[in-house]
């Protein structure tokens, strides 16, 4: 029988081989590839464009739909289970217990956690950080690598996913780093400079600067004074 002290030593060791597992899943299950492809792109892009726009928040409705992608992804167990055969089967559905029993959980934390946004019974700052685009589909894709690829759920499973979380979110920060060196993100956007300056392309004229770029420009000193408004000089008098 194995001790405690055993797995605690070992825990390393085969959290690096679940993890493993885990990043070779869509190369060993084809199938994988055509949630997997969508996952990462969405994930790079919503990466770059808060990056560019550090000041924006994920808002509500944008949590409201991550937690939408639970939904999608236990249907999907359903039809998995229900194409496992041939000819197809309802009854293949209760002969995978585990599989089922993901399925209902991934359901019943879907629902739970949209009334819970639906109604914003967390607060704001709890729920952007539980309902971003990251630990979203990561959770999504390890257990779609449970379901497709056959990983063993166990403690390891859940240990290298929180690995995957690390090393993937370690990524897109290095990314978003070569993005500001890029130039795609300006300093001056950060500190609000173009919104004063003029500069952004949503800059709209307040009401001073507008009645003042309809005005004439000699009478804004833009322009020349012609010569029929110059100041011409007093004539004396005769005695």
């Amino acid at each position: 029988m194995t001790s405690p002290l055993d797995v605690v030593n070992g825990a390393p060791e085969s959290t690096w081989t679940r993890f493993i597992e885990l990043v070779e899943a869509p190369l060993n299950e084809p199938d994988m590839l055509w949630f997997a492809i969508p996952l990462l792109i969405a994930t790079i892009m919503m990466s770059l464009y808060f990056g560019r726009y550090r000041k924006e928040e994920l808002g509500w409705n944008s949590a409201f739909a991550n937690t939408m992608v639970f939904i999608f992804v236990s249907i999907d167990i359903i039809r998995r289970m229900y194409e496992s055969t041939i000819p197809y089967s309802w009854m293949n559905i209760w002969d995978n217990p585990l599989y089922l029993m993901i399925t209902l959980a991934l359901g019943g934390f879907g629902i739970l956690s949209m009334i819970t946004i639906y109604y914003h019974l967390l607060p704001k700052q709890i729920t952007f950080k539980l309902f971003w685009n990251l630990p979203v589909n990561i959770a999504v894709y390890v257990i779609m690598c449970v379901v497709y690829a056959g990983v063993t759920l166990d403690q390891y499973t859940v240990f290298a996913g929180i690995l995957l979380f690390i090393v993937v979110w370690l990524l897109l920060k290095f990314l978003q780093w070569l993005q500001g060196l890029s130039g795609k993100r300006l300093k001056e956007a950060e500190e609000g400079t173009w919104e004063k300056e003029g500069k952004d392309p949503e800059y709209k004229l307040n009401g001073g600067d507008a009645k003042r770029s309809e005005a004439p420009p000699e009478e804004n000193g833009d322009g020349p004074i012609p010569q029929d408004k110059k100041k011409r000089p007093a004539r004396k008098k005769k005695k």
